[in-house]
């Protein structure tokens, strides 16, 4: 008997293996969250279990055996015969009139059949009947009988035209963005479960049950995993962790300050079910995946890391983790197979830009609870996004949560136009620790005594330095390039606890400085000093000074630097006794910040500052700042602003959207908004590297893991800029750049600009949107 394959690595497996791993990770899919689907009926699972059955029939063909053992034998392969794409040719192969006739289908139940089967692979030649036809009978049809029998499933002997025309037609299903019809709603669940069952089965070795390649831990609870933990720690429920779990049967828009308690609200809230919680910031998510994992925290092991930069991040903790380990961690991570899933949203949330092969994604959070964390974080583009993709979830019966410490009007505005609000399915909440004025058990001092200076930041040096000789001071400005002229200011003075950081030092000095900020920033460390940063300690480095100063910015982002100085209420106030600051402890240098109109919009500059000149030497509350960004970022104050108008026009174009146009890539790059290349600054960095590439080369194609060692050393190396500010810089500055020489890493830039430790990359290429992920 023939042996017909599947697959040549990394195992080689026969057509009928590799489909009973994927027939067999369609059950597990079934039996683990298929209740939560609750468009999915007995049919629908029937329809998917035969689309596994059939989706790799058409590897049949002489054209695809003749080039995969080719492939296996290692040598070159006929062109013969034309190997053409399978996945078009199993639709030709489905006797799709038997099955309606013998399972009670109906015609748009084989039109969806076909759809899932035919596009389970997204390819750039797209399907033509009269093709199909034609190497069906020159390829298949001689060997039917004997296809039969090794795949135990009947063949078609005359393809069903019109089955085949549904194929040409796809772009037919999506007639409308705004709401999911029916049909759309069975063709995303099925196809995207299908891709997941293909992937799961595809990733498994061929002595390996495909059960954990599909869905992991679906018994552990991260809820009661936290709730032991606050156990043993002798912390108590508090109101929104409480809160979060007597609601998770709704979706739930939580607006709570920092340092209440919303990360492990989202936990409670998640309780036994798959959970995907998302931020901004790759740097914000590693230390919330610390906090899960670790023993002595929360020390849920069945969480996931899932970012563009997560394996070495994870890599790098060589006490936990092997390479091996770390690999295979993050292989279960893409195949979304984790019980929780710390991810940037450029990893799970492209699939309202419709790319080819969006239906995985959107069909894994249709079960799942979906968690977005700071969204007023991001920018109005991939708010629309979001929010958009909020609306496919929910339509498709997942369930989501947004919770902020403030969120703009428009957004709320927005979620509302779409339903989204409803009191059936959502429940809204805002807690906000009483004040230092109330006599509640649970309060906070306020924490922020503002004063608005109207002056450059540059003119403020004489006070920063008097205050730090026993104070710690932290000062964050808009870009690199003021961050340096500012260091280099203070350095000028007699002053030795003056240290910087941004964007723009290589990984491997970057992770250095952040774990010293980190330490300097703790209640328990009386060190004075001073750090200079730009807006990466924002929202990502858990850090407590005593002092801000800052350059003017919005007021969401001027908030959350707020939330770095005295942040956890119990700095000693200043002058005074008690937590609650006497004096100003945040000072806002209004005059000619840095970066507006390039990171930060005028107008909506201006219209913070104007709210907050009605609190200028006055204590601010938590309340008063939710207050000031909802409106500054309402339609009324935002009229005119380009952020409004991008918001308006993206949030219309993804209504009116046409599917099927990207690849993954381009969707992710959208996400990304990347425009970002990786420089390796100096000779001395210059030649580490090409001693590293060297070193890659010399090992053999077996040594992998070696290889992939190499590549992590190889980006610790670097610091990613904005790709045309650095091409304008380095032209303007004449200064020589060259590519590592081998192919692979032609992508690596090597520049001679002057770089230090102590002040990182000199040519201040701030890259804004990157610092997202």
């Amino acid at each position: 008997m023939t042996t017909f394959f599947a697959k040549s690595k990394p195992d080689i497996l026969t057509v009928r293996e590799h489909t009973e791993d994927v027939v067999a990770a369609v059950e597990v899919l079934r039996q683990t969250y298929g209740e939560h689907l609750q468009f999915l009926t007995k049919k629908e699972w029937m329809l998917l279990h035969f689309a596994a059955k059939y989706h790799d029939v058409g590897k049949y063909s002489v054209g695809f055996q003749t080039r995969i053992k080719a492939a296996i034998q290692g040598v070159s392969a006929s062109k013969n015969h034309e190997n053409y794409p399978h996945n078009y040719l199993s639709v030709a192969m489905i006797p799709f009139e038997d099955l309606e006739n013998h399972y009670e289908l109906d015609l748009k139940d084989s039109e969806l059949l076909s759809l899932i089967v035919g596009f389970h692979h997204e390819r750039d030649r797209q399907p033509m009947k009269k093709e199909i036809m034609s190497i069906f009978k020159e390829q298949i049809e001689s060997y039917i009988d004997e296809i039969e029998e090794q795949q135990s499933v009947k063949i078609i002997r005359k393809p069903d035209s019109t089955l085949l025309e549904v194929l040409e037609n796809r772009s037919r299903i999506w007639r409308d963005n705004r709401n999911l019809s029916n049909e759309q709603k069975r063709y995303i669940l099925l196809k995207g479960l299908l891709h997941r069952a293909d992937y799961a089965a595809s990733a498994k070795r061929k002595n390996e049950k495909v059960d954990t390649f599909v869905e992991q831990a679906v018994d552990c609870s991260i809820a009661n995993q936290t709730k032991q933990y606050m156990k043993q720690k002798g912390y108590s429920i508090r109101k929104i962790q409480k809160f979060a779990g007597e609601h998770q049967d709704k979706n739930v828009l939580l607006v709570a300050q920092t340092g209440s308690g919303k990360t492990e609200a989202a936990f409670m809230w998640i309780g036994n079910e798959k959970g995907f919680f998302t931020l901004p910031l790759r740097v914000s998510l590693n230390a919330i995946y610390d906090r899960v994992v670790r023993k002595g925290e929360i020390g849920f092991t069945e969480a996931h890391l899932l970012h563009s930069g997560a394996f070495d991040y994870l890599i790098d903790d060589q006490e936990k983790s092997s390479f091996e380990l770390t690999t295979q961690q993050m292989l279960h991570a893409q195949l979304l197979a984790g019980k929780l899933t710390f991810s940037t949203i450029d990893q799970i949330f492209k699939f309202p830009l419709l790319y080819k092969g969006f239906e995985r994604e959107l069909a894994t959070l249709a079960y799942s609870k979906v968690v977005i964390d700071e969204i007023q974080a991001y920018d109005p583009h991939i708010v629309a996004i979001l929010i958009k993709g909020i609306e496919m979830i929910h339509q498709l019966g997942g369930k989501w949560m947004i919770m902020t410490a403030t969120l703009p009007a428009i957004f709320i505005e927005e979620l509302e136009k779409r339903n989204l609000l409803e009191e059936k399915s959502t429940v809204k909440q805002i807690t906000l620790l009483p004040d230092d004025r109330s006599q509640a058990t649970e309060k906070m001092p306020r924490r922020h005594r503002i004063k608005i200076l109207q002056s450059n930041i540059l003119n403020c040096v004489d006070n920063i330095l008097e205050l730090s000789f026993d104070k710690k001071v932290l000062v964050v400005v808009n870009t690199v390039k003021r961050a340096l002229e500012v260091y280099d200011a203070l350095n000028g003075e007699e002053q030795s606890d003056v240290y910087l950081l941004h964007s723009q030092f290589i990984a491997r000095d970057r992770k250095l400085l952040e774990n010293n900020i980190k330490s300097f920033g703790q209640l328990n460390n009386d060190s004075p000093g001073i750090w200079i940063t730009t807006q990466i300690v924002e929202a990502s480095i858990d850090v407590d000074f005593d002092i801000l100063f800052t350059e003017a910015a919005t007021p969401d982002a001027l908030f959350q630097r707020f939330g770095r100085c005295n942040r956890k209420g119990k700095r000693p106030g200043m002058f005074g006794e008690g937590f609650t600051p006497k004096e100003p402890n945040v000072f806002i240098c209004a005059e000619e910040a840095s970066g507006i109109d390039s990171i930060y919009e005028y107008s909506i500059v201006s219209n913070g500052l104007e709210s907050l000149k009605n609190y200028d030497g006055e204590l601010m509350d938590e309340e008063t700042k939710l207050r000031i960004v909802e409106n500054v970022f309402s339609r009324e104050q935002l009229e005119d602003s380009e952020y409004l108008k991008t918001f308006d026009q993206s949030i219309m174009e993804l209504n009116h959207l046409t599917p099927f146009k990207l690849d993954s890539k381009e969707a992710q790059n959208i996400l990304r908004d990347i425009h970002s290349c990786l420089i390796i600054p100096g000779q001395e960095l210059g030649d580490e590297a090409r001693n590293l590439v060297e070193l890659y080369y010399q090992m053999s194609n077996e040594e992998q893991i070696e290889r992939k060692k190499i590549i992590q050393e190889l980006n610790q190396l670097t610091v990613s800029v904005n790709k045309f500010s650095f091409e304008y810089r380095a032209k303007k500055e004449r200064l020589s750049v060259s590519s590592l020489d081998q192919k692979a890493f032609l992508h690596y830039k090597i520049v001679n600009a002057k770089y230090s430790k102590n002040r990182g990359l000199e040519l201040a290429c701030d890259d804004v949107n990157s610092r997202f992920f």
